[in-house]
């Protein structure tokens, strides 16, 4: 899924559509420390949402994410 903004409501739609597309189950989603991931209205929003199980990447372990190394070649 692509978005023309990393924010907290394009997040949102992005788990909904994650959360539609797996009806059962929990739902493990690891991600950075992006603020809009973390932000009030998200940590509201999944307490409504309990099968949606956040894991952040370590502060300062960017080499755990593998998104980065693509982007560093796309760049």
């Amino acid at each position: 899924m692509t978005a023309s903004s990393r924010n907290t409501a394009f997040y949102q739609r992005f788990l909904r559509k994650v959360e539609a597309a797996n009806p059962v189950g929990d739902i493990y989603v690891v991600t950075d420390n992006l603020s809009s991931h973390n932000s009030l209205s998200t940590r509201t929003w999944l307490e409504d949402h309990p099968r949606i199980r956040h894991v952040f990447i370590p502060v300062g372990a960017c080499w755990l994410n593998l998104q980065e190394g693509w982007w560093r070649i796309f760049r």
